[in-house]
C-alpha cells in the first residue's frame, strides 16, 4: 500500500515536471516570436521614419519645381509633410479596420505598396499641386500600416508598452540620423553648396538630385517591407497573459468580455462621443502648434535667421539623435510615471520655448538647442501617448479610438501651416516678425494644454456608460 502511494506520488511529480517542461518550452517559443515581431516592427518603422527624412529635403524639391513654375515660393513647401501627416492622422483608424479584414502581414504589404506607388508618380511629377495629392497618398499608406506592428508587438509585452514603444522609436531613429547625413551629403548636396536664388533655392545641378533620392527611397522601402514580413508573427493577447507578460487588469477585462459581449462599433461610439475623448482631442490639439511648425519649417527658419549652412546640414541628424536620446529616457520611465505628469511637463517646456524662440535670430547655438528641445519633447510624447491610449481604451480598440482622437495632431498641423503660409505671403515686414507672431500664439495655446492636462487621469474608460 505504501509502495503504491509512493509510486502514485512519483507519477504525479513526473507529470507535473513534464507539464512544466512543456509550458516552459511554449513560453520560450512565445518570447522568441515576440522578439522577432519586435525586430519586424523596428525594421518597418525605419521605413516609415525614412519618409520624414525625405521631408527634410523639401527645400530641394521646391527648387526643382521652380524650374517649371518660377512664381513658386518656398512657403508652398510648408504644406507637403503636413498634408501627409494630416491624411495619416485622419485615416489611421482605417489601418485597424483593414487588419481585421486581411490580417497584419497583408496590411503591411499593402501599406508599402501604396507608398511606393506614390513615390513612383512623384518622380515624374513637375507640379507642386500634384505633389500635394501624392503626399495624401503617402499619408494614407502610412495610416494603413504604421500602427499595426506597434500594436502587435505591444500585445506580446503588455506590461512593458512604453519600453517597447521606446525601442521601436530609438533604433529606427538612430538609423535615420545616419540616413539624414547620407541623403544630404551623398545624394542631394555632396559639395555643401549654399542656396543661390533668393537665399533659399538651389541651382539645377543640385536640385535634380532629388530624383535620385526618390529612387533610393523606393528601393529602401521594398527591402524594409520584405524583411519586416519575414520576422512578423501575429499574437493573441490571451497568450500574453498565459505566459506572464500581461497586465492583471487586462486579464480581468478579458474575463468580463467573455461573459458580456458588446459590439465593437457600439463600444467605439461610446468612447468617442464622450467628454473625455473631446477633452483629450482638444488637449493634444493645443499642444502641437509649435511642434508642427518647427518639424516642418526648421530649414527656412534657419535660412531666414541667417544660420550657417553647415549647421543646417547637420540639423536633420541632430534632430534624429535627440529623438533617440528621448526614446531611451522615456522607454525607461514611461511605464513608471503617469502620462499626466509627463504631459504637463512637456506642455510647460513647449510654452517656454514658444516665448523665447525669437531670441535665436542669428544665434546658431540657441537655434540648435531650441530645435533639439522640440525633437526631444515630440519623441517623448510619441512614446507615452500610445501606451496611455492602450491603457484607457484597451489594446484591441486603441488604433480605431486613439486614431480618431490623435487626428487632432494632423488637424492642428494643417491649420498651423495654413496660418504660417498666410502670414508669410500677406504680412508686410520682415519674415522673422512672422515667426515671432506664430510663437506667441503657440505659447498661449500651450498654456491651454497645461490646464487640460491637469484633469487627465489613468482610469480605464467605462464602456457601460
Amino acid at each position: 500500500m505504501k509502495n503504491e502511494q509512493l509510486l502514485n506520488e512519483n507519477i504525479e511529480q513526473m507529470e507535473t515536471e513534464e507539464d512544466n517542461s512543456i509550458f516552459l518550452e511554449k513560453r520560450k517559443k512565445f518570447i522568441l516570436k515576440g522578439l522577432s515581431s519586435l525586430l519586424s516592427s523596428i525594421i518597418y518603422m525605419f521605413g516609415c521614419f525614412s519618409l520624414w527624412t525625405v521631408g527634410n529635403s523639401i527645400v530641394y524639391l521646391i527648387s526643382f519645381r521652380r524650374a517649371y513654375d518660377p512664381k513658386l515660393t518656398f512657403s508652398y513647401g510648408y504644406f507637403l509633410i503636413p498634408i501627409m501627416n494630416f491624411t495619416l492622422s485622419l485615416t489611421s483608424p482605417i489601418g485597424g479596420i483593414i487588419e481585421d479584414k486581411i490580417g497584419g502581414r497583408k496590411t503591411i504589404f499593402l501599406s508599402t505598396y501604396i507608398i511606393c506607388i506614390s513615390f513612383t508618380f512623384m518622380y515624374f511629377s513637375r507640379k507642386i499641386f500634384i505633389d500635394y495629392i501624392l503626399m495624401c497618398l503617402n499619408g494614407f499608406g502610412l495610416a494603413v500600416g504604421i500602427n499595426i506592428t506597434r500594436k502587435n508587438v505591444c500585445s506580446f509585452f503588455m506590461n512593458k508598452k512604453a519600453l517597447v514603444c521606446g525601442i521601436i522609436n530609438l533604433i529606427p531613429g538612430i538609423f535615420c540620423a545616419g540616413l539624414n547625413i547620407f541623403n544630404e551629403k551623398y545624394i542631394l548636396n555632396p559639395l555643401s553648396e549654399n542656396p543661390t536664388i533668393d537665399d533659399v533655392y538651389f541651382e539645377q545641378k543640385i536640385f535634380l538630385n532629388f530624383q535620385k533620392l526618390i529612387i533610393f527611397e523606393i528601393g529602401l522601402l521594398i527591402v524594409v517591407c520584405f524583411l519586416s514580413l519575414l520576422f512578423y508573427f501575429q499574437n493573441d493577447p490571451k497568450e500574453t497573459i498565459k505566459f506572464g507578460f500581461g497586465e492583471k487588469v487586462q486579464e480581468n477585462k478579458i474575463k468580463k468580455n467573455e461573459n458580456k459581449k458588446t459590439s465593437s462599433g457600439i463600444k467605439i461610439k461610446k468612447a468617442l462621443f464622450n467628454i473625455r475623448a473631446f477633452k483629450l482631442f482638444l488637449m493634444i490639439f493645443s499642444f502641437f502648434p509649435l511642434i508642427n511648425f518647427i518639424n516642418n519649417a526648421w530649414w527656412p527658419i534657419g535660412i531666414y535667421y541667417e544660420i550657417d549652412i553647415y549647421y543646417l546640414q547637420l540639423m536633420g541628424a541632430l534632430y534624429s539623435l535627440t529623438g533617440c536620446l528621448s526614446s531611451i529616457i522615456f522607454a525607461l520611465i514611461g511605464d513608471k510615471i503617469q502620462f499626466k505628469i509627463l504631459f504637463i511637463i512637456f506642455s510647460i517646456i513647449i510654452s517656454i520655448v514658444s516665448f523665447i524662440f525669437p531670441m535665436s535670430y542669428k544665434n546658431s547655438i540657441i537655434y540648435i538647442l531650441e530645435v533639439m528641445t522640440i525633437s526631444f519633447i515630440y519623441n517623448g510624447y510619441n512614446i507615452i501617448i500610445d501606451p496611455h491610449m492602450m491603457k484607457i481604451y484597451g489594446i484591441d480598440n486603441y488604433i480605431k479610438i486613439g486614431g480618431v482622437i490623435r487626428s487632432s495632431e494632423g488637424i492642428c498641423e494643417i491649420m498651423s501651416i495654413i496660418f504660417a503660409f498666410y502670414l508669410e505671403n500677406h504680412y508686410i515686414g520682415k519674415r522673422i516678425n512672422i515667426f515671432k507672431i506664430f510663437y506667441i500664439i503657440s505659447g498661449c495655446l500651450g498654456l491651454i494644454s497645461i490646464i487640460l492636462g491637469l484633469s487627465e487621469n489613468e482610469e480605464k474608460f467605462n464602456y457601460d456608460l
